[in-house]
């Protein structure tokens, strides 16, 4: 029995000499507050719970040796490691340090542990304690009740865990959370809010999320396997109080709905749309398919302080759109694409190389339809990655297509699974050869230069924007995408 429990929730840090995610590497230069271990904290404090840490490696640049005198200093009784698939060698090293410096209980949550829970007991050869499966705000609140009782475990729903005989127990999944409004607001106090960006911008920016799930079930999401395709909003009246305290509590003017489908009810953005407008110097964006939204929507959003929205396009090809279950059409996209343009919004295109039916040609001509005939004010072209828990991991497994088995390339720049009549190099140098055609425009460079000058002038002032300008323009130069994949 342990009383007044120390917790500790940790993004590990990096055994690779750089850690570079998707958005940095594509000139967006986004980091964001893991708002996932933000959401259990709250709850935790909500619950009498006081003693709280969260330690993110990545925005505080920290080393393992940074993280071991973290340990040493602080001695937490239980500590939450937040592992995606690509940071799970990361996890594991943070768990054997966590056990070389007699943390008595590690445990392991997010996406990739929850599809993989077995392998991550079985690999880290004793340092893991639990893995939580799934939304884990109130199986965590549950098992650091039963550390503080001395109670036993096999009642929490949620955890997996190794039993008598190094047996793995995996207990009854725990229950989505039905209301989102019950949870408190994620404890961001925990965070180094003021080391958060997005575009690069000198001010700090976080993110937020309206919503979780997605019903669509495209085959290579993990969002959708996570959530069992299901989709949970949170009420506009809730979301705009949380806006409201990050622009006048924290003094945070930018802002990314990072939900799975932000669009789902056009109902409900409308009435988001008229609270935000209430809410002065705030600017955002969020993440939507083509399918849903229209331009009188986008117009009203504009005037809300929406100003990027996300589009996960995938391809431009038909066959392939309809082989992952995207339930788009190309002819829908251009639709979408024309009427943000409309709204003078801008827009990201979100493409995938590497689904099933793609060939050599259908890159190529997906490329030049993006950059032809979308012309988004930024695109972002990325590997598909057949990820652990999704349709689109367990068919290429099945089929044998799968050639790079260390997760740390499973980071959407290194090609995962085999093509037909394209070598993985290829792929490679195909993405390359796509941000070359599309960012060295001598249209788009002004573009762009001419999208950061009217947003200094409207949203953050000139001197914003030469610092804005100077940010991109050395990406652009450095082509820092181009070294890293």
């Amino acid at each position: 029995m342990v009383t007044s429990v120390k917790i500790l929730f940790l993004i590990p840090p990096t055994l690779q000499d750089e850690s570079t995610s998707k958005y940095q590497l594509a000139f967006l230069n986004f980091t964001a507050p893991p708002l996932g271990l933000g959401y259990i904290a709250a709850v935790l404090e909500e619950n009498g719970f006081t003693k709280l840490k969260i330690i993110d490696s990545h925005a505080l640049n920290l080393s393992s040796e940074n993280y071991r005198r973290i340990l040493k200093r602080y001695q937490p009784d239980f500590l939450g490691i937040q592992t995606l698939t690509p940071t799970f060698f990361d996890a594991l090293n943070a768990a054997k340090i966590a056990k070389e410096e007699n943390v008595p209980y590690v445990a392991l949550g997010g996406y990739h542990p929850s599809a993989m829970p077995e392998e991550c007991l079985e690999l880290s050869n004793g340092n893991v304690d639990i893995i939580f499966r799934g939304e884990s705000e109130y199986s965590t609140l549950n098992f650091i009740k039963c550390i503080e009782s001395g109670k036993e475990w096999n009642l929490i729903h949620g955890i997996s865990y190794k039993g008598a005989n190094n047996k793995i127990i995996h207990n009854l999944p725990a229950a989505f959370i039905k209301d989102l409004d019950s949870l408190p607001l994620p404890a961001r106090h925990l965070l180094p809010m003021d080391k958060y960006r997005i575009f690069g911008s000198s001010f700090p920016a976080t993110s937020v999320l309206t919503s979780r799930g997605c019903p669509y079930s495209c085959d290579f999401c993990s969002v959708s396997a996570f959530y069992n395709a299901k989709w949970r909003p949170r009420s506009p009246e809730k979301i705009a109080e949380e806006i409201r305290y990050l622009r006048e509590v924290m003094n945070l003017k930018a802002v990314a709905f990072v939900d799975d489908l932000f669009f789902l009810s056009k109902k409900r953005v409308l009435n988001l749309v008229k609270e935000l407008s209430k809410i002065q110097d705030v600017y955002w964006g969020a993440t939507t398919r083509a399918d849903v939204g229209d331009r009188s929507l986008l117009n009203l959003m504009r005037k809300a302080g929406c100003r990027l929205v996300f589009v996960g396009v995938e391809s431009g090809n038909q066959k392939i759109l309809n082989n992952i279950n995207k339930k788009t059409t190309l002819n829908q996209i251009e639709n979408y694409f024309d009427n943000i343009k409309k709204a003078r919004l801008d827009s990201l295109a979100s493409v995938s190389f590497g689904f099933p039916g793609e060939t050599r040609k259908t890159i190529i001509d997906t490329v030049e339809w993006i950059t032809r005939r979308l012309d988004p004010s930024l695109a972002l072209f990325t590997l598909a990655t057949p990820y652990p828990g999704t349709e689109f991991y367990r068919r290429m497994r099945t089929k044998n297509k799968i050639k790079e088995h260390n997760y740390t390339k499973y980071n959407l720049f290194s090609p995962i699974a085999e093509i037909s009549g394209i070598s993985r190099n290829e792929m490679k140098l195909l993405t390359k050869w796509a941000y070359k055609r599309f960012y060295l425009r001598p249209s788009k460079i002004l573009q762009n230069s001419f999208r950061e000058l009217r947003y200094s002038l409207e949203s953050y002032g000139i001197r914003q924007f030469f610092y804005n300008a100077q940010v991109f323009a050395k990406g652009i130069i450095n082509m820092k995408i181009l070294t890293s994949i």
